[in-house]
């Protein structure tokens, strides 16, 4: 098997759990009525939907050549971000409101999924690896955000979900190499996607306890 076909299905279990986080997150979010729930549904389903849009490109699945990179930003950007911010939220009009934006900006990125087959690149290794580097930080900001408040409720779910974010750091932080040099450190790219992975299903085993 070309090891970069290897590269690119090692990611594709993120993608499940991902997917699985937000399903849960729809279905008790219909039975509580809860929208929190919602934004954390629609956030993982963005980063699920990310990954798989990453392999179907990656993998030039039936030939194709498409132009993934505007999409995968946009999705694993905005993923991130809304779970991050639906931490900070303190009021129900707080929620209200970044569900309006969240929404919003999971049209824009239904849109550039659509417009894959004719958007240009987005740019080369260095622009990929701006893209991972401010992923990183949103990231980063949401494994301090649960650590600070592990350390004023000493909750068990914000001390997976700040571990769970902490492997994803990691998990991208060793997936830079292979952007800024896409010919070489395939091997660490694997390690990268079986690491994200693990981030991923520890998040699910985190909100399978709510």
């Amino acid at each position: 098997m070309d090891i970069n076909l290897l590269a690119n299905i090692t990611s594709f279990p993120a993608g499940v759990a991902c997917l699985l986080i937000s399903l849960r997150a729809f279905y008790v979010y219909r039975l509580s009525g809860k929208d929190l729930l919602s934004i954390i549904g629609l956030a993982m389903g963005t980063i699920a939907l990310t990954v798989f849009v990453g392999n179907i490109g990656d993998s030039h699945l039936g030939g194709n050549h498409f132009s993934t990179e505007w999409a995968r930003a946009v999705g694993s950007w905005s993923g991130a971000l809304f779970i991050f911010l639906s931490s900070l939220v303190k009021s129900h009009e707080q929620v209200k409101h970044l569900r309006r934006w969240q929404i919003t900006t999971a049209v824009v990125f239904i849109i550039l999924i659509a417009l894959m087959p004719v958007l240009p690149p987005l740019g080369g290794p260095l622009v990929s690896g701006v893209i991972n580097s401010v992923r990183m930080v949103i990231y980063g900001c949401a494994c301090l955000r649960y650590a600070s408040l592990y350390v004023s409720k000493k909750t068990r779910f914000s001390l997976i979900v700040g571990t769970a974010f902490l492997v994803l750091e990691v998990g991208f932080g060793l997936y830079m190499p292979h952007l800024l040099f896409p010919a070489s450190f395939v091997l660490l790219s694997i390690l990268s996607a079986f690491i994200r992975a693990a981030g991923f299903f520890t998040l699910m085993i985190a909100y399978s306890m709510g």
